[in-house]
């Protein structure tokens, strides 16, 4: 009996004993491992916090101790795992919500971290170091998606940078640079709807967004909608008051109204913000030009030559001036010009259609309208969508005295245009202008003999150096015919 009693207090004292020892024991190797990890012996760390483990598995400062040691030794798995170990223990710990989001983020799974930040969140709302975090986070996943949504769109892979961009901003919606660069992507493919949606997202966050006003203003351009053109290049302009692009795109905007009166100012402004800017001064002498200011214009085009002598298109754009003065001479010289400049640019870009569609323009202008018309038949059979190449076509058939082609020509034009009131002009005076070989019957009559062997009737009116306008008479109506004279055999004048 006494044995039994000696046995069962030796039992009491041995689990006593045991009990004090564990309590010891989890305490020496957890210290172990928090000594070992302050000096960077991440192995050693690790297998004193097991060891702590192995005697209390729900020891929080040991098995947050554990995933400090996995990250530091760059086992993130490992790390989030015991992280997510530590929130079974204490749905509350900020620590391991702060550490498993930071993990996450370093391994560029940020829609996780964001996840992570999410409960984190619920479970203690209002923490400002949560807010930060999720900062951090939402800049480093938009940062990586713009880099990505670039490279992207610069592959042409448009669609996939569209995408990227606009799964990141369902998670961090608030940064105006990422809606803007959605606006712009979208405004690329031409899905001007979802682009202005975007852009005005922008400017909710940042109602400045001085390159938010300026792109909308482009898109209301492309749908045709030249008040908000004009409106939205005003709110660029109020963004960022000595911006010379803003005055420059609030003249263009003007230059689409034909207000060009208020456009010339808006155009002089930005050109005296930057003198030497070639763009700003192509778009002053094309206002001059279009508001009949030629000797302006030619002032200013000549600029942009100087500065830029292989700019293109501005030698046709002198060509076309001089013609309406009058001043063939001159009007050849600067075609001719054109020619060699596309000429030497065409080596290196064969396939360009803006230098073929120049080129073309400009041997049309020579009288070379048959190379012509086969150079900008080729530039509509690359790029069918391709505007300007109908305005050049439409000008090739009136040199070819075949209104029919001139006219659907600028038809086409038309189609691929967005509110271009001179094409409608421009249709309506083919259409009125007479057929050349129309007869007529104005009593007496002067006789132009063409070289494609047609001849023409009519009452000479005017006579310039280049061109020779011919009054014709069809029906009870009468018309005026712009005859080139590099197109003409010769005049036979009446005797009247």
């Amino acid at each position: 009996m006494k044995k039994t009693i000696e046995c069962l207090l030796l039992f009491v004292f041995l689990v006593i004993f045991l009990y004090l020892a564990r309590g010891k024991l989890e305490a020496f190797f957890y210290n172990q491992g928090k000594d070992y990890f302050e000096r960077s012996l991440d192995k050693e760390a690790i297998i004193s916090y097991k060891n702590t483990l192995k005697i209390n598995p729900q020891s929080l400062p040991a098995r947050l101790g554990l995933a400090r040691a996995y990250w530091d030794s760059k086992d993130y798995d490992k790390a989030a795992g015991e992280y997510n170990k530590v929130l079974n223990i204490d749905p509350f710990c900020l620590e391991a919500y702060k550490s498993l989001a930071e993990i996450y983020s370093q391994e560029g799974n940020y829609a996780e971290a964001l996840i992570v930040i999410n409960r984190a969140q619920d479970k203690i709302p209002g923490n400002p170091e949560l807010s930060q975090s999720r900062g951090e986070c939402c800049y480093a996943f938009v940062s990586s998606a713009l880099d990505k949504s670039e490279k992207l769109f610069l592959e042409n892979n448009n669609e996939e940078a569209i995408s990227t961009l606009r799964d990141t901003l369902k998670w961090c919606p608030d940064f105006a640079v990422a809606q803007y660069m959605l606006g712009y992507y979208y405004f690329s493919i031409k899905d001007y709807d979802n682009a202005v949606f975007s852009l005005k997202q922008a400017l909710l966050i940042d109602p400045q967004f001085h390159y938010a006003f300026k792109l909308l203003s482009q898109v209301y351009f492309r749908k045709g909608d030249f008040e908000k053109e004009l409106s939205f290049a005003k709110e660029a302009l109020a963004s960022n008051s000595n911006n010379p692009t803003a005055y420059n795109d609030i003249g263009l905007a003007l230059m689409h109204q034909e207000r060009y009166a208020e456009a010339i100012t808006y155009l002089q402004k930005a050109v005296s913000l930057e003198p030497n800017n070639v763009e700003y001064i192509y778009s002053l002498g094309s206002v001059y030009r279009d508001n009949k200011m030629f000797n302006q214009a030619i002032s200013e085009y000549n600029k942009v030559s100087a500065l830029k002598n292989n700019y293109p298109n501005v030698h046709n754009d002198l060509a076309d001036i001089y013609d309406n003065l009058g001043n063939r001479a001159q009007a050849t010289l600067e075609y001719q010009k054109e020619v060699q400049l596309c000429q030497q640019e065409i080596r290196s870009n064969p396939d360009s259609p803006i230098l073929l569609n120049n080129y073309a323009y400009a041997l049309n202008g020579l009288g070379e309208s048959k190379k012509a018309k086969g150079i900008i038949d080729g530039v509509i059979n690359s790029h069918p969508s391709y505007r300007p190449a109908y305005l050049t076509l439409s000008k090739i058939g009136e040199r070819m005295q075949d209104r029919g082609l001139a006219l659907s020509a600028m038809e086409k034009a038309r189609q691929f245009s967005t509110g271009d009131g001179f094409i409608d002009n421009e249709i309506s005076r083919l259409n009125e202008q007479p057929l050349p070989d129309t007869a007529v019957q104005l009593g007496q009559q002067d006789t132009i003999c063409l070289k494609n062997g047609r001849s023409l009737r009519g009452r000479i009116k005017k006579e310039y150096p280049d061109r020779v306008v011919l009054e014709v008479q069809l029906g009870s109506s009468r018309g005026e015919v712009i005859l080139y004279r590099d197109s003409i055999e010769r005049i036979g004048k009446s005797q009247n």
